[in-house]
């Protein structure tokens, strides 16, 4: 199976980002589902798709944080597409400022129900045919918040890169087939950073010239390649900027923690 030959699952699909990533897979040849609570955008993004590829692209309307219906949507869609979804691409993300428990139950709960949803699904133990698993996180994930309303999006984005490595780093994954691996964005010309009066400071105050989603895509795409070719190791962290590049945020071991008590 080629690295796009295979059915993708994407949260958050049906514009920016997601929409960016689902487009991409269906121009290669894959066949995407896509899961959002926009409706109407889900439906056109869904018509938009399948116009220029037939058949390859499955929208459903659903809230990521209800576990019974995303099991329900997995495995439906796998019965419509008669195929087991290989890619889960946990996307679903926003930006609440007023709501950090909204924003760390979208951003990071869903992120690692979906994930382990994904994992007893793919676990070639379980007769699944193992898979793999990108959680996009973002540049704010990888630094500290300096602004006391970005805290809780900066929170739930390390909070996924962690996650990420952690998962990576535990003693399961091999053993059931699946790989993980994160991508961290700088500012996206997106909607959720359109709707945030304090990145369009730091766009403007900094001087950044935003992303757009096909350079975004475009690394998702070299991501999943690497990743697929074994030239991106299980937990990579793809920072994603002008210069794109994977990223070390390895954690002290343990054992480097735990010293001998003195005598």
């Amino acid at each position: 199976m080629s690295t796009f030959n295979q059915i993708f699952l994407i949260t958050g699909g049906s514009r920016g980002l997601g929409k960016g990533f689902a487009s991409a897979i269906v121009q290669r040849g894959g066949k995407v589902i896509i899961i959002d609570i926009l409706k109407e955008v889900g439906e056109a993004t869904e018509k938009e798709l399948n116009e220029a590829h037939p058949g390859q692209c499955l929208f459903y309307e659903g809230d990521v944080t209800d576990e019974l219906l995303m099991r329900n949507i997995w495995e439906d869609s796998e019965k419509k597409l008669d195929g087991k979804i290989s890619v889960l691409v946990n996307n679903a993300g926003i930006y609440n400022a007023a709501d950090w428990r909204k924003t760390m139950n979208i951003n990071l709960i869903s992120v690692m129900q979906m994930s382990y949803i994904a994992l007893e699904k793919m676990n070639i133990k379980n007769g699944g045919s193992g898979g793999t698993i990108i959680n996009v996180a973002s540049v704010a994930g990888l630094a500290y918040a300096k602004f006391h309303e970005a805290i809780p999006y900066s929170v739930s984005k390390s909070a996924v890169v962690s996650f990420t490595k952690s998962l990576a780093c535990s003693n399961v994954l091999e053993n059931y087939g699946v790989k993980v691996a994160a991508l961290c964005p700088s500012f996206s010309d997106t909607q959720i950073v359109k709707d945030s009066a304090l990145a369009e400071y730091i766009i403007k105050s900094l001087n950044i010239v935003p992303l757009t989603v096909e350079n975004v895509a475009n690394d998702f795409i070299i991501l999943l390649e690497d990743i697929y070719n074994e030239k991106a190791k299980n937990g990579e962290i793809m920072y994603v900027c002008s210069k794109s590049r994977y990223v070390d945020v390895n954690k002290f071991d343990l054992h480097e923690l735990i010293l001998p008590e003195s005598k």
